[in-house]
This record gives structure tokens, sequence and C-alpha cells, in this order.
């Protein structure tokens, strides 16, 4: 019996996200914003942090702002996820699970170029990520407000990675 009711009350708290209303863009958007501020905490305790001794261009943004445009993004890649879901049918599952494949990659970006470290790590990261949100963006071009937003988080992560050439002309390969 408490199976049951826990299967209930899980579906019921699931189907909050696919609702169509408000309460189920607020809830997408907010449980995004959530797991990024939660996952840059757990960075923060780690000590996972770009070292200091690197040094950074002229036309990097200070690390607030990066952090500001990162919470930002995952509340735009949760919004574009409820715009696409709420139209319902196989491509919006489809879509919406690719969505939460972007977020899972931005999620796990900082972690795997932190713990094993160097720029080149850093570079194929982005070149994967810029991969899927362009693709994600490409599928989602009829729905233009959740291809624009998924499409911010490709130009970002192509400005992220000529900051990453940046950072390997000014310090190498290995900082």
């Amino acid at each position: 019996m408490r199976r049951r009711a826990r299967r209930r009350l899980a579906t019921r708290i699931l189907t909050v996200f696919d609702r169509g209303d408000r309460r189920g863009l607020l809830a997408t958007v907010a449980s995004t914003v959530a797991i990024a501020a939660l996952t840059n905490g757990a960075l923060s305790a780690m000590g996972l942090n770009p070292p200091d001794t690197e040094v950074w261009p002229a036309f990097a943004p200070p690390g607030y702002a990066i952090g500001a445009i990162w919470v930002a993004l995952f509340g735009l890649m949760g919004a574009a996820r409820w715009l696409v879901v709420r139209e319902r049918g196989a491509s919006a599952v489809l879509n919406g699970r690719a969505i939460v494949v972007l977020v899972g990659l931005c999620l796990a970006y900082p972690f795997y170029t932190h713990v094993v470290g160097g720029h080149a790590v850093e570079l194929a990261g982005n070149i994967v990520t810029f991969a899927v949100a362009a693709v994600i963006a490409a599928r989602l071009r009829r729905q233009r407000l959740a291809a624009a937003f998924v499409g911010a988080v490709a130009v970002w992560i192509g400005f992220a990675t000529v900051l990453v050439v940046a950072l390997v002309t000014l310090n190498g390969w290995r900082t």
C-alpha cells in the first residue's frame, strides 16, 4: 500500500513539470536553476574553482558575471523544456529529453574539467556541448522561442571556447 501511495505521489510531482500552465513553467525553471545552484555549491565545497595563478584575458567577464550568466542559461533551458513538452507528442518528449541531456552536460562540465584538469579537456567539453546545443536548437526551429533559449547556450559556449583558446595562449595547455 505504501509503495503505491509513493508511486502516485512521485507521478503527481513529476507531472507538474509537464503541465502547460504557469505552475509547470515555474516548477521547471525553478528546479533547473536550483540544480545549478546546488551544483555550484558543491563545486565551491569541493574547492573546484579555477586556479588563482591563471592569467585571464582582458575580455573575460568577472567570475560573478559568469555565474549569473549560467544561472540565466539554466533558467532558459528549463523554460525551453517546458515550451517543448507542453506541445505533447512523441517529438515533444524526445526534444524535452534532449534538453535534459544538455542540462546534464552543462552541469557535468565543471566537474570533469576541474577534476581531470587542463584546457584540452575544457576545449573538448566545449565542442561537445556546443554541438549538442546547436543540434537541439536546430531541431526546435519550429518553436522559435525554445530554439532561441537553447541557442543562447550555444552562443555562450562559443564565447567560452574563444575564452579557453585565449587561456591556452596566455597560460599553456595545463593550468
